[in-house]
């Protein structure tokens, strides 16, 4: 009990410190940092400039090494669920058949149960995904 008193005292400092630094809004700031951390903060930021993947979940449905059949099943897929679609990775022999974009494995999981009755074989496997592919499944 004590230390919520102090969380909750800590809190209304705080609040009563913004206050005063709104009422005398001439107040400036100052941040003094080294040339590598300078240097270090642009490489970051170009570099994520460049990268719009990040790692994420999605739901394997099949791999095989028959491209026909890859094929046939996500002709399958699209019909079943065309709100959702699929992508075919190549990772020599093998052809993956995969759908969905997700940043939480919970969140993939609710879309693998919703799938399981048509896939039972389906699978949550880890995955680079881009940014524009999450808003898609963002439920």
């Amino acid at each position: 009990m004590r230390k919520i008193l102090c969380r909750s005292n800590i809190i209304k400092l705080a609040f009563a410190g913004l206050l005063f630094f709104q009422i005398h809004s001439n107040c400036y700031c100052q941040i003094i940092e080294s040339a590598s951390i300078t240097d270090l903060m642009e490489r970051w930021k170009i570099y994520n400039l460049g990268n719009r993947e990040i790692k994420g979940w999605r739901i394997q449905l099949i791999a095989t090494v028959d491209r026909r059949q890859v094929e046939s099943m996500q002709r399958t897929f699209e019909y079943r669920y065309p709100e959702y679609p699929t992508h075919i990775a190549n990772n020599e022999p093998y052809f993956h058949l995969k759908t969905g974009a997700f940043l939480t494995m919970q969140k993939a999981q609710a879309f693998l149960k919703k799938l399981q009755h048509d896939y039972p074989a389906a699978i949550i496997v880890a995955d680079m995904i881009k940014g524009e592919e999450l808003l898609l499944y963002d439920q």
